[in-house]
């Protein structure tokens, strides 16, 4: 019981208080404004409120907010006028309104919490506006901005683009269509705007079926900014290696050399690419060449190291060489001598073979000639008495008769 009574007295002590907070917003904010209408376009923002204006009223000063998911602004407003208008091209806050914006209206800039959020959409089914929109910037004038269609746009639709800074507004006149006939590409050959500063960019489109959504975004050219590649690439091959050099891109030469990076590829059939990466250095000496076939060579480059940070720029056309062979080493004159060994002892065996060299230089040493031509048969018969007896006894025992015949010309 004592638990429910301790609850209760904490719950009746709550809700004094925010009866007191209530009392205390309206007493210093005494205009309880209702916005009635909002309306929501590309740049802009309207609003208007009950006109039910007291003369404790006119002694407060009024101010509206403004905001959406990312970013939010504060202007004063008279409140006699009953409406207001604002433009976020004159503000500093980047505000984006494809997404729709939330309004509340207070006095003396005090925050009260019993004030509530009104929250507006632009005109426009959804997913019918551009999607992926992006812009580069070229050669520090051209700018290339792209699209693509949105997911629920009908297929009429036509896209328009236009950029906005200070106090001016530049329409895109070259558009360029895909395959469908729609146009996805705009660029602005030469660009009024100042491509250092923000510019607010708005794609609207228009279709005879349905409302098309707008899109529109806050963009820093510079940070979209792709360079030209490196310019007269010099490749010098020699035993040593192959040096590379280059010169720094188009129109880039009043930055340091230590504002850029680049980037090599190699690319021969029989071998992966390889890549380098060279840091504020214009040459660069590639030295592990293993084949000496005809290689390919492309360098792009891109500004960092907190120079305005680009992109990084298209690959420069593709130059061609063969690395020369490098200095023989130890291995490589061993291996040559064991091959032209080879060939030489093979060839000598060859030469020996065929025109019997052999024979004519360790002729064969003839048999000695018993000259029996002239012998009468005594002297035979004297001659094979005379002979040994272990001859004899290792004949054998199927004794043959040994016939001698006589050799003409011994």
């Amino acid at each position: 019981m004592a638990w429910t009574l301790i609850i209760f007295c904490k719950l009746f002590i709550l809700c004094t208080l925010q009866y007191m907070r209530t009392i205390t917003a309206q007493e210093v904010s005494p205009l309880h404004v209702k916005i009635k209408n909002g309306t929501v376009k590309p740049a802009y923002i309207s609003i208007t409120w009950d006109c039910n204006i007291t003369e404790e009223m006119k002694n407060y000063k009024y101010c509206a907010t403004i905001k959406e998911k990312d970013a939010a602004l504060e202007q004063p407003i008279d409140i006699n006028n009953c409406s207001a208008e604002f433009f976020i091209g004159n503000f500093g806050v980047a505000l984006n309104l494809h997404e729709g914006v939330s309004v509340k209206i207070k006095a003396n800039n005090d925050e009260a919490e019993n004030i509530k959020w009104t929250t507006f959409y632009p005109e426009g089914e959804n997913q019918t506006s551009a999607e992926n929109v992006g812009c580069s910037l070229y050669h520090d004038s051209v700018v290339n901005c792209s699209w693509d269609f949105g997911k629920k746009a009908p297929k009429d639709t036509i896209y328009s683009l236009r950029l906005y800074q200070s106090n001016t507004w530049e329409e895109c006149q070259d558009y360029k269509t895909d395959l469908a006939a729609r146009q996805m590409h705009c660029s602005f050959k030469v660009l009024k705007i100042q491509y250092k500063q923000r510019a607010y960019l708005v794609v609207e489109g228009s279709s005879n079926t349905t409302p098309i959504l707008f899109y529109d975004q806050w963009i820093n050219l510079c940070e979209n900014e792709i360079l030209m590649p490196p310019r007269n690439i010099h490749i010098n091959a020699s035993t040593h290696g192959v040096e590379i050099k280059w010169e720094k891109p188009e129109k880039q030469t009043h930055h340091p050399d230590h504002c850029f990076k680049y980037e090599i590829t190699l690319k021969e059939e029989k071998m992966q690419d390889k890549t380098y990466n060279v840091d504020m250095k214009l040459h660069f000496t590639v030295h592990e060449f293993t084949s000496n076939q005809q290689f390919q060579l492309k360098v792009r480059a891109k500004r960092d190291f907190g120079c305005s940070d680009t992109k990084w720029s298209k690959w420069s056309e593709t130059s061609k060489f063969v690395p020369s062979a490098g200095p023989l080493t130890h291995t490589h004159l061993f291996i040559l001598l064991a091959i032209g060994t080879v060939i030489a002892v093979t060839a000598l065996i060859y030469v020996c073979h065929r025109f019997q060299v052999l024979k004519k230089v360790f002729p064969p040493v003839p048999a000695p000639v018993i000259k029996l031509q002239s012998l009468d048969q005594d002297e035979l018969k004297e001659l094979q008495e005379n002979l040994p007896t272990s001859a004899s006894e290792k004949l054998p025992d199927n004794e043959e008769d040994i016939k001698i015949c006589e050799i003409d010309n011994c």
